[in-house]
């Protein structure tokens, strides 16, 4: 009963003061990235936090950087070159 009017309580006040209650999610990283590409390689520039690399999307073999983990700021990460052509760079979140 004690219980009962305490979880009344709370959803009370979560509805009269705006109060918000951190939901945990697993995972959820706040990147904002941005790339670039050249004839054979290009980069990877992310602001934020999050575990991510660069994915260099070759005519061929398609080439990755190690995984990077980033805990605010910005960082640019060159994208390991292609052999031939690259088509595009892009970022890969873990």
């Amino acid at each position: 009963m004690l219980t009962k009017r305490i979880v009344a309580s709370l959803v009370g006040a979560v509805a009269i003061l705006g109060v918000t209650i951190p939901s945990a999610s697993a995972g959820t990283q706040a990147l904002s990235c941005k790339t670039s590409v050249g004839s054979t390689g290009g980069w990877a520039e992310c602001t934020g936090a999050g575990t991510w690399r660069v994915v260099s999307i070759c005519t061929g073999i398609d080439k990755y950087t190690s995984w990077i983990t980033t805990t605010g700021g910005t960082t640019r990460i060159y994208a390991v070159d292609c052999a031939f052509n690259i088509e595009r760079v892009q970022v890969e979140q873990k």
